[in-house]
């Protein structure tokens, strides 16, 4: 009686572990499905705040526009006498402004170059080291 009892343990002990692998593929596809939710509903909030701040940046560009024009309505006729000298300053300090980002700019690039430059040689140079040791290592086997 003990020996017919084993294999119906034995298929009830498969059974379970079918079930246990079954169960676990489904938690995995299960944890799957709840990532790709998640990613879904956190790039539909990502660009919604995208937006957000594009417009807000337009709306900032339009304010800066209007108070840059009443700058030299405002102080030319007082500071210069002629209302066409305070447009002319204005010109003025948008393009020492406009230099100095561009000059900023251009620094940053250029660091940036030599930056990446320097991170390729250090990878060039690990990949002959690399090479060098598996050479080695080829030739003593």
């Amino acid at each position: 009686m003990s020996q017919a009892a084993e294999p119906k343990a034995d298929a009830g002990l498969g059974a379970l572990g079918r079930e246990v692998a079954d169960d676990a593929v489904r938690l995995v596809h299960a944890e799957i499905d709840l990532a790709k939710a998640q990613f879904k509903d956190a790039a539909r909030r990502l660009i919604v705040a995208v937006v957000l701040i594009v417009a807000a940046s337009v709306l900032l560009l339009i304010a800066g526009i209007e108070a840059l024009g009443a700058l030299p309505i405002a102080f030319s006729q007082r500071l210069f006498g002629n209302p066409w000298l305070g447009w002319v300053a204005l010109g003025g300090v948008i393009a020492v402004l406009a230099a100095l980002l561009a000059l900023l700019g251009t620094l940053a690039v250029r660091r940036s170059l030599t930056e990446g430059k320097q991170t390729v040689d250090a990878i060039k140079e690990d990949t002959r080291w690399v090479k060098g040791l598996t050479r080695r290592g080829s030739s003593e086997s």
